[in-house]
C-alpha cells in the first residue's frame, strides 16, 4: 500500500463516523464513498498509459491503488450491515474472486498483444472499465437500510 492509500485508510473511517453522526444514511456515507472511490480509481487506472509524465503518473497510480484501499474496508462495514455473522465469511470469500482471476487476464492480455506495451495499455484499460463499472453499479445498487428491511434484519444493530 502507499503512503497515500494509507492516509486514505485512516482518514475514511473519521469521514464515515462524521456523516453517520450527522444522520447520513449507510448508503450515502458508506456506499457512495466506496462506490465514487473506485469510479476515480477506475478513471486514474484507465489514464494512467495515456500520461508520459513521471508526476502525473504517480499521481494517477496514487489515486488507481490508494481508491481501493479505501473501498475494502467500507466494503465489510457495507456487507455487515445486511448479511448475518453466520454468512459473513463466505460472502467476504467470494469477493477475493477477482484477486484469483486479475492476475491470470492481465498475463493473457500482455502475452496476447502485438507489444509488451500495448499489452499493459489494455490492461490498464480493462482495469480501469471494470472498476468504473463496478463502482457505478455499487453507487446505483447499495443500499443497506433497504436491503436490512427486507431481509428482516434490523441494519441499526449490526456492526
Amino acid at each position: 500500500m502507499s503512503g497515500f492509500g494509507l492516509v486514505l485508510l485512516l482518514a475514511v473511517s473519521p469521514f464515515v463516523d462524521a456523516l453517520k453522526s450527522r444522520g447520513v444514511s449507510s448508503r450515502w456515507s458508506s456506499g457512495a464513498t466506496q462506490s465514487i472511490a473506485v469510479c476515480v480509481a477506475g478513471c486514474a487506472m484507465a489514464a494512467f498509459p495515456f500520461v508520459d509524465a513521471s508526476g502525473p503518473r504517480l499521481v494517477l497510480i496514487a489515486l488507481a491503488f490508494g481508491g481501493t484501499a479505501i473501498a475494502i474496508p467500507l466494503h465489510y462495514m457495507t456487507t455487515a450491515e445486511v448479511v448475518p455473522p453466520a454468512q459473513r465469511g463466505a460472502v467476504f470469500g467470494i469477493g477475493t474472486l477477482p484477486g484469483l482471476v486479475a492476475p491470470f487476464l492481465t498475463g493473457h492480455l500482455i502475452d496476447a498483444a502485438d507489444t509488451p506495451a500495448a499489452g499493459y495499455t489494455q490492461a490498464f484499460l480493462v482495469a480501469g472499465a471494470a472498476m468504473l463499472t463496478a463502482g457505478a453499479f455499487a453507487l446505483a445498487a447499495i443500499r443497506p437500510e433497504r436491503d436490512a428491511r427486507r431481509l428482516g434484519l434490523d441494519a441499526g444493530a449490526r456492526p
